[in-house]
């Protein structure tokens, strides 16, 4: 079986666990033509919520996860690494409304690839990738570099201790010489860590207006899912989706947002899970819209008192909190219901709750006069949150909860085997062993500042480099 038969078996299990349908078996195309992997999907005649970005964001995850786990059944895992997947759907007025996807189903670093021209796209062999990987890792190539002679030296040392009297001598005041160098290399290793780090401080200060700002946002418009979810005069029972509002409440302690939506179809425990809870006779946009909003403001938000709390609440939201939160980024479940489904009326009747909601988008915006909640508002509201407040944010608290960064670790590891190495580990020999012995770590020591110098400059390189993503915020 080729490679782009085995990606059409998975896509083709995955379509008819999606649609819960045997039917969608022989729905799943596959052609490779040259360096395209082909696959297209049969949805013409398939009855679905027709919500593409879903389906295709659970079809991502799924071979994102399939393909980790299957990573070495493949013949040619570079080639098939990269998909072109087109969804066949019905035609509207006589229009094709086919629409296609790129996905990557590894993804591999650019020295996998022998050559990038078209017409030669053979790859290296499995066991020069194995030496390709450490080669391209700096620090691991300047480790071999250094460990192979330091060795060498080592074993050298012992053995002319033995066979030559006048060598402990030599190597005591190489020893000597060595401690001068190291003490001026481990000043400025200290000196730049202290550097760097009051450095990282300081650009990370830099943020705390906008994180602050844009946390008193997101709190507002956590309160707004809060307030909407609980609006008793469109919840009402006369409403088509009222069943589906119910039974959403009433699994909402039991599934998840993001377990209801985005189904682990390679999991077959997760997977039923999801299952028990899908009814065919629900409003899935509906169902999937409570549940969103209680991933927004759900019980910990009542009992955190941000929902009636003095304004601004100026509660900073970590990144960790985040990771949950930008999940409203991948599918906004407001803007689906208000512009799709329009299960949300043009104009809210006026109530405690859509009160509530009105004053916090004056809070959000203060320049705006708004004195109703219309559809046309909340939609607008939501999406301002899925492309602009949260995605800026969960960037934000990225770079203000990072972690120190790999310069730093880098000399904090050297400085320290430096000191042990050049002071502590001699001396206790010396003292506890045998001074014969206690200066055969010079060469350890010369081992770090070679591998100081070999990766000195792209350490360098590394720091004067810009990130794109976060550097521009």
């Amino acid at each position: 079986m080729t490679d782009i038969e085995i990606v059409r078996e998975a896509i083709e299990v995955f379509a008819v666990q999606y649609f819960d349908t045997i039917e969608m078996s022989g729905t799943v195309k596959a052609k490779k033509q040259e360096t395209i992997n082909y696959i297209s999907i049969d949805l013409t005649n398939t009855k679905w919520d027709e919500n593409l970005d879903k389906l295709h964001q659970s079809l991502f995850k799924y071979l994102q996860d399939w393909g980790e786990k299957n990573f070495s059944n493949f013949q040619d895992y570079v080639s098939i690494s990269r998909l072109t997947i087109e969804y066949l759907l019905p035609e509207k007025d006589g229009a094709n409304q086919n629409q296609s996807r790129h996905v990557k189903l590894f993804f591999l670093p650019s020295y996998y690839y022998k050559s990038n021209q078209k017409n030669n796209p053979k790859t290296y062999s499995g066991f020069f990738l194995r030496i390709l990987i450490i080669w391209h890792n700096v620090l691991l190539r300047n480790t071999i570099l250094v460990l192979i002679p330091t060795l060498f030296f080592i074993a050298l040392s012992i053995y002319k201790i033995k066979t030559d009297s006048e060598f402990q001598d030599r190597l005591s005041k190489s020893y000597d010489y060595i401690n001068v160098a190291s003490g001026i290399i481990a000043s400025f290793v200290l000196g730049f860590l202290i550097d760097k780090v009051i450095t990282i401080r300081q650009d990370k200060l830099k943020y705390t207006n906008a994180i602050r700002n844009l946390s008193n946002k997101l709190t507002y418009f956590r309160n707004i899912c809060f307030n909407l979810v609980r609006e008793h005069n469109f919840w009402t029972k006369d409403k088509p989706f009222f069943k589906s509002y119910e039974y959403a409440n009433s699994i909402k302690h039991d599934i998840t947002y993001e377990e209801y939506c985005y189904p682990d179809y390679d999991d077959g425990v997760k997977y039923a899970k999801y299952k028990s809870f899908y009814k065919e006779d629900m409003w899935h946009s509906v169902v999937s819209l409570v549940l969103q909003l209680h991933m927004m403001a759900d019980d910990t938000f009542l009992d955190s008192g941000l929902s009636y709390t003095a304004f601004p609440p100026n509660h900073i939201y970590s990144h960790e909190e985040m990771e949950k939160f930008v999940l409203f980024c991948d599918s906004n479940r407001i803007w689906y219901c208000s512009s799709e489904t329009k299960i949300f009326p043009e104009s809210f009747y006026k109530s405690y709750y859509i009160g509530q909601i009105v004053e916090d988008i004056k809070r959000i915006y203060p320049n705006d006069k708004v004195e109703t909640l219309s559809s046309e508002k909340l939609e607008e509201v939501s999406l301002d949150f899925q492309y602009r407040f949260i995605p800026r944010l969960f960037n934000l608290t990225k770079v203000v909860d990072s972690d120190l960064p790999l310069t730093i670790k880098y000399f904090i590891t050297t400085f320290t085997l430096l000191l042990a190495f050049g002071l502590i580990i001699p001396t206790l020999t010396y003292i506890f062993i045998d001074k014969t012995f206690a200066f055969i770590s010079v060469f350890v020591v010369i081992g770090i500042i070679g591998h100081i110098l070999l990766t000195l400059k792209p350490i360098l390189q590394n720091e004067n480099e810009l990130d794109k993503k976060y550097d521009y915020l």
